[in-house]
């Protein structure tokens, strides 16, 4: 079952999905998942990735140095999340859900965490991700009607990785 959820307020959906993905696993439920990192960033721009159930940081943003307008994503750095996360899947238990960060515009081009969601759904995990706004459509193309949207609240993103489990 492939879930999502979409919200216009920047960082929101990160947040409930990093909220979710580290209430499972303190509570020692199984999940995988590859989500926006809570602790600050050293620069306002820097882009870091958890990954659970390893519960370690990546750093997925380069560092374009003092005169550098923004920062841009590292898309190797984003590469090796996705194959540590696909390891992850492979070894997954029973009952274990996959939560991933977004269906961003890597995903949109064909690249990003869009294998991590096949796979998990291949494997017969419950996945959950976010879709900004400006991806929606590539999104909507790529499941062909088979997510179902899921309101940007705490207790429904509990309540879809519960249902019919």
């Amino acid at each position: 079952m492939l879930g999502f959820l979409s919200c216009a307020e920047r960082g929101r959906a990160d947040a409930l999905l990093a909220r979710l993905a580290a209430e499972r696993f303190a509570a020692g439920l199984p999940v995988v998942a590859m989500v926006r990192d809570e602790l600050p960033a050293a620069r306002a721009c820097e882009m870091q990735l958890r990954l659970l159930p390893a519960n370690t940081i990546m750093p997925i943003s380069q560092d374009l140095g003092p005169g550098a307008d923004g920062c841009t994503l590292d898309a190797g750095a984003l590469e090796q999340a996705v194959a540590d996360t696909a390891r992850a899947i492979e070894a997954a238990a029973p009952g274990t859900v996959l939560i991933l960060n977004k269906f961003g515009k890597q995903e949109a081009a064909g690249r990003g965490v869009r294998p991590l969601i096949g796979q998990g759904l291949e494997a017969g995990l419950r996945v959950l991700l976010s879709v900004p706004p400006e991806t929606r459509a590539a999104f909507d193309a790529f499941a062909c009607g088979f997510a179902e949207e899921i309101s940007p609240d705490i207790q429904a993103l509990r309540a879809f990785l519960h249902k019919d489990a």
